[in-house]
């Protein structure tokens, strides 16, 4: 919804501008062009940029009328005195009724101002039409034209604090007027007038209660030369602003001598005009004086009744005079509602036809979002637009219009009358014609969406960067497509569920979606409205279509998956949405027709399902707790700095907050019933209730608790709060005004870390440290039956099933019970086995019990326990999870306060096989190249196909260490590997049986065979190096000491006469394999040597480090015969030579893959595709294929010869785009899937049980 902003025409040159320094500009709307005419030529463009950075709402100037001379006299002179006088507060609030003239005060003083050069700012604001949010960016921008210094003040903040896209309004404030009005006072030499006109019709009164708030504490802090007038009714959220101290308030009574005298005036101006123009003819004898003297006291001191009975009578043309005797002379037009009822009768016929066409258009002009023109709504209703011209013609004295511009009715009160006078023609049945808005909506969607709208062809551009793109939406989208495209789910919470409206939805769900898609995608609003749009409509629909609502709840995934992409490339809908969803979304399915034909995707294995929807950040600290509101659209958030936020649940943008009034760190949210209040409990021993629609505290407790708050809790009938603490108590608070009601509840010896109310409010049930579950009688404050004493470990968490017959409980032991409420007796044990169980729930209907731990997360059926689980993630850190209220979702916060949302609805469990949940630490390459063996943080060790990526291996007995090396012999009969359970063990490839040498201090970083004996040396972190026979399984030379810190790597030379180590003391050291006698010491690393490795021929050695560089050695000599070679980020994890020599293979804590020419140290070759650390490389035998393992947990395979594929392309790991060779966009992949992607030159990845290939065919396509 748009702010309606004086002095701003959207579309056409308004004219000059000027601020008071004298500069002077032409303005033009949304070109956002200022020529400059004198003065500083810099302030045209930076009012450039803050316009667009702003992006201000803007009003059409539309004559609205200033006092007629010599009326509101005294009024006006309270005003004027307050602007220019001393001791007055810098906010003025004019009350008054509808249609008592404020408006048109606001504009007199304006406008004055305006002319004496003293008018920074003037906002009127329409009911249903503007959004609070808009306001201090506006406020903002136009104090920027108005004067230079403030342009660069708020510019200067603007840059200091950055994007303000997730700004509070609080934020806004103290950024875009606090801070930059505050730096200039001496600069300001007179008064500055800033108007806000009819306040009470910006928003609702919920909606603007967080401005309102601001503005009020926000205002009075300002430079007193900031004077804001501020007119509206005296609703009751305005109202109270009158008796504070510092707002100056004037009301206006209609019914004042001042009043009945102004409107008489008014009358006698306005029809004298069309008498002596002779518009009004008039004879000489006929009653004037008395006919004047009727109006007036008809008026009743009401300018609104004047207004629209002069307007009345000047639409009359050739019977105004008989239009002016009816007003006269019928009694009856003694109110408002009784001229309406007169004009509407006299201005059309009123058969069926006008009636609908006339509902038709008013509906639209007084339900809409945001406001619409002729244009708009003649497209909507599909009308000619002569007919909707032609009708509100008649009724010019009702509404004003403008070719081009938003139609708006004169006055509220026309709408309170249409929606109320019922069995008139002209009845607006609020019902009814909401449903019909949602109807026409769905019907010209219907008629006008289709495939590629806007024919851009191909996706392989950014929509920016798109020749003639605005053109082509000027042609295919005209306005008010894209308003029903941005507010149809809008409408349709208006109305109630229908079977027939449902159809349409239906219909549209399954035939137009994409194509709506692909409207917000080109209009720029997709990322605001394509999940909020899905989630309202999912709430509509609900259980009345089962079907249909997992259809639109597939699409609200999809959506905010692909957000990124179908917001800056339209076309990756069918590119990338359809393609890359096909297996496993619905939506992507059903549409599959449309998917891109020029490439398909290969999907080896099964595609695992993504539980998870989205992943939340955007807060500067972890959030510490987070909880729904009723009706599912809010979520709020307690933050580790002490903070309050609350979200909108689609976009998880901030709405309210942040609220800063906790001294520590938040521990618990919730909340109430009615989801008006929010209550917050900290570790500063404090509970606060607070606003959730303003944000304001409404009451703090005194610091009864002695330690953390733990918990807090609404009773489910709204009477009570509940807060739990380390203190050993659990208190009960007023709800209304904070004072602790009655003694606190005592039975617990250690910390009560959980507590929830049973659903009728009777009980209450607490968790505690000491290992128990109690249940309590609230209005007894004593014990129902407890405490319950079978948990062997910290009770984490309780909650009550919503029938409130059972409770369930988690704990540090490992397991989840379930107890009965009635006889408090276990009913059943969970088990998960040697994890903690942190946080449990029932599901909002009680079938299912979500539970999350150092497991991970798992859900289960309440009435089979028997079966397994579901599981949503293996996790090690989740603290909390909570379900939305309609139980297709939940939340879940980790130790690290990451919030993700998840879908219970997804089908399949999403266990990942073991090896996927594995860093690959070490890898080994056969010398036959058929195989690969793999060591990893588990202490697996795995053998590989590498012809076919399978894997080969049994499950072998494990190390009970990360497993840091592997090492295939020369017959490749074994396998030997190193692990920090200080083992080395040997495996019998055949039947994975094994040896262990083991007895030794220090991990075991390193294992490598010897070509010409059966030995096998290690290097350990305790220094030392150990030389083993592998027949004899003894140890035959060493330790070899030496090294000043642990050995993280070994290599024997190619005739086994040598072993190179590098060491943590960032050496490299070559040894006589024979005797053990150290050779030589190679120094030149400043850091850890990671990796050290022969050439095929004996004649050189490389060594990586943790300096990053990788440096290749004489053997004989030990001289650097090349590098420091640099080029990787981080740490050099592992070095190899290529069989044939020419080459070094290089992989990093940076997560590249580097090729480099042995003789120079040249880059030849550079490969991305890993997600995390390279851990290990290692050449095949034919000097052309490689391998890589990584802490991603995968193994690639990569080829150096030609691509099979025509198209050059490859992965952008940051932002997740599939580019070409020249930057073209060829698809888009989801963050949980980049790492299973073989990309070029790539083509296995071992490891994974999915993973994807593309193939081209022709990207033009």
């Amino acid at each position: 919804m748009s702010l309606y902003q004086r002095g701003d025409n959207p579309i056409a040159v308004i004219g000059v501008a000027n601020d008071v320094g004298g500069n002077q500009y032409n303005v033009t709307g949304n070109n956002n062009t200022f020529n400059n005419l004198g003065g500083n030529e810099n302030h045209g463009a930076l009012i450039g940029r803050l316009k667009n950075t702003l992006n201000p709402s803007h009003l059409p100037g539309d004559g609205r009328p200033e006092c007629l001379e010599n009326t509101r006299v005294q009024t006006l002179l309270n005003i004027y005195e307050w602007i220019s006088g001393t001791g007055y507060p810098n906010i003025l609030l004019l009350t008054g009724g509808a249609g008592a003239g404020k408006s048109t005060i606001a504009t007199t003083v304006a406008e004055t101002s305006r002319r004496n050069g003293s008018l920074g700012c003037h906002l009127f604001f329409l009911r249903g039409k503007s959004d609070p949010s808009t306001v201090l960016k506006t406020i903002a921008y136009n104090l920027a034209k108005y004067k230079l210094c403030v342009a660069r003040s708020i510019d200067a903040c603007l840059q200091e604090c950055g994007d303000l896209s997730s700004a509070t309004l609080k934020s806004e404030f103290d950024i875009l007027l606090r801070k930059p009005l505050s730096s200039i006072t001496n600069e300001i030499s007179h008064p500055i007038l800033i108007v806000l006109d009819a306040f009470d019709e910006c928003g609702t009164p919920q909606s603007r209660r967080v401005l309102m708030s601001i503005l009020r504490d926000g205002i009075p802090s300002l430079h007193s030369a900031f004077r804001f007038l501020i007119t509206g009714r005296p609703e009751e959220d305005i109202i109270p602003l009158a008796s504070l101290p510092n707002v100056h308030h004037i009301t206006l009574d209609h019914q004042s001598e001042e009043s009945m005298h102004d409107v008489s005036t008014y009358i006698e101006y306005e029809l004298g005009i069309l008498r002596s123009s002779n518009m009004l003819k008039v004879s000489s004898d006929w009653p004037w004086v008395r006919s004047m003297q009727t109006l007036s006291q008809s008026a009743n001191g009401l300018f609104i009744w004047a207004s629209t009975a002069i307007k009345f009578i000047q639409e009359g043309r050739l019977n105004r005079l008989k239009r002016l005797e009816r007003l006269v002379n019928n009694p009856r037009l003694l109110n408002l509602n009784d001229l309406y009822m007169t004009v509407l009768k006299n201005a059309l016929e009123w058969d069926d036809y006008e009636s609908s066409v006339f509902k038709d258009v008013f509906s639209l002009i007084l339900f809409s979002k945001s406001p619409l023109s002729i244009q708009d709504i003649t497209g909507i209703l599909g009308l000619q637009e002569d007919t909707v011209s032609e009708l509100l013609s008649y009724l010019r004295s009702l509404v004003a219009y403008e070719e081009g511009q938003p139609i708006k009715i004169h006055h509220t009160s026309f709408y309170d009358y249409l929606v109320s006078c019922v069995g008139t023609p002209w009845y607006i049945d609020i019902d009814v014609q909401k449903t019909s808005i949602v109807n026409r909506c769905f019907d010209r969607m219907k008629e006008l969406l289709r495939y590629d709208i806007c024919e851009l062809k191909m996706s392989l551009k950014f929509n920016k960067y798109v020749h003639g793109l605005h053109e082509r939406i000027e042609r295919n989208i005209p306005p008010f497509l894209k308003y029903i495209c941005c507010n149809w789910s809008n409408h349709i919470r208006d109305v109630p569920y229908s079977q027939e409206l449902c159809e349409k939805l239906k219909s549209f769900a399954y035939r137009q979606l994409l194509f709506w898609f692909e409207v917000l995608s080109l209009t720029e609003t997709f990322s605001n409205h394509a999940g909020t749009a899905l989630v309202y409509t999912t709430q509509w629909v609900g259980n009345n279509d089962q079907e249909l609502f997992v259809f639109l709840r597939d699409a609200y995934r999809q959506a905010i998956v692909f957000l990124d992409p179908i917001s800056e490339s339209t076309l990756h809908i069918y590119s990338s949405l359809l393609r890359v969803a096909i297996e496993d979304s619905i939506v992507a399915k059903h549409y599959s027709q449309y998917a891109h034909k020029g490439f398909w995707v290969e999907y080896i294995g099964e595609k695992p399902h993504r539980e998870w929807i989205k992943v939340i950040d955007g807060h500067y600290d972890p959030v510490t707790s987070v909880s729904f509101s009723p009706d599912g659209t809010r979520v709020v958030c307690g933050y580790l700095d002490g903070t309050v936020c609350i979200l909108d649940s689609a976009s998880w943008r901030v709405i309210v907050g942040p609220l800063e009034r906790h001294k520590k760190y938040v521990t618990s949210v919730r909340f109430s019933p009615d989801g008006r209040y929010i209550v917050s409990g900290s570790s500063d021993c404090m509970i606060i209730k607070w606003n959730a629609i303003s944000g304001d505290c409404i009451w703090q407790s005194s610091e009864l608790h002695t330690k953390n708050v733990t918990s807090v809790v609404f009773s489910l009938d709204g009477k009570s709060i509940a807060s739990a603490s380390d203190d050993c108590t659990i208190r009960l608070w007023n709800v209304e005004n904070g004072g602790q009601d009655g003694d606190p509840i005592r039975g617990h010896t250690k910390s009560v870390y959980s507590i929830t109310f049973s659903p009728d409010s009777l009980y209450l049930v607490s968790g505690s440290e000491d290992e128990t579950v109690i249940v309590w009688d609230v209005a007894g404050r004593k014990v129902k039956f407890g405490p319950l004493e079978e948990h062997e470990g910290e009770v984490n968490a309780v909650d009550f099933s919503p029938g409130g017959d059972i409770i369930v409980s988690c704990s540090n032991d490992g397991t989840i019970r379930v107890w009965d409420v009635v006889t408090g007796e276990m009913k059943r044990v969970i088990t998960i086995g040697g994890k903690y169980v942190r946080s449990v729930t029932f599901s909002p209907e009680g079938s299912r019990i979500l539970a999350g731990g150092s497991f991970g997360i798992k859900m289960w059926d309440v009435f089979d326990f028997m079966a397994a689980p579901k599981k949503f993630s293996e996790d090690s850190d989740i603290e909390y999870v909570s379900f939305t209220p309609d139980g297709t979702s939940f939340v879940s916060r980790s130790f690290r306060g990451e919030i993700r949302v998840w879908d219970v609805l997804g089908s399949g469990d999403t266990t990942k096989s073991d090896y996927e949940r594995e860093s690959i630490l070490t890898i080994s390459v056969s010398p036959s190249g058929l195989l690969i063996a793999s060591g990893s943080n588990s202490g697996s060790v795995r053998l590989w196909s590498a012809v076919n990526g399978e894997l080969i291996s049994v499950p072998w007995v494990k190390h009970s260490g990360s497993v840091y090396s592997v090492s295939f012999s020369p017959d490749e009969r074994f396998i030997a590997s190193g692990s920090s359970d200080r083992t080395v063990k040997l495996w019998n490839i055949s039947n994975g049986n094994h040896t262990t040498f083991e007895g030794y201090t220090g991990y075991v970083n390193s294992v490598a065979f010897s070509s010409s004996k059966p030995h096998i040396a290690s290097g350990y972190g305790d220094k030392s190096i150990r030389i083993w026979n592998i027949d004899s399984r003894k140890m035959v030379v060493g330790p070899l000491t030496g090294h000043k810190s642990g050995v993280r790597s070994v290599c024997y030379s190619p005739d086994g006469t040598r072993i190179v180590s590098g060491s943590f003391d960032k050496t490299v050291r070559i040894w006589n394999s024979e005797t053990g006698q150290l050779i030589s010491i190679l120094k030149r690393h400043s850091s850890r040597v990671n990796s050290v490795a022969y050439s095929r021929d004996g004649s050189r050695i490389v060594s990586g480090s943790g300096d990053k560089t990788i440096i290749v050695w004489d053997a004989e000599s030990g001289q650097v015969v090349c590098g420091p070679i640099t080029g990787h980020l981080r740490w050099v994890n592992s070095v190899c030579f290529s069989p044939d020599g020419n080459r070094i293979l290089s992989g990093s804590d940076d997560g590249v893959v580097y090729i480099w020419d042995a003789s120079t140290g040249n880059l030849c070759h550079s490969f991305e595709g890993h997600t995390h650390f390279v851990n290990s490389v290692c050449f095949f035998p034919d000097s052309i294929h490689f391998a890589s393992g990584s802490d991603d947990g995968t193994i690639r395979i990569w080829t150096l010869e030609n691509d099979t594929n025509d198209v050059i392309w490859h992965l952008r790991h940051d932002d997740g785009w599939v580019v070409g060779s020249n930057g073209e966009l060829i698809m888009w992949i989801p963050r949980d899937l980049r790492s299973h992607l073989c990309i070029m030159n790539n083509p296995t990845i071992l490891s994974l049980s999915f993973s994807m290939k593309l193939h081209f065919i022709n990207l033009s396509s």
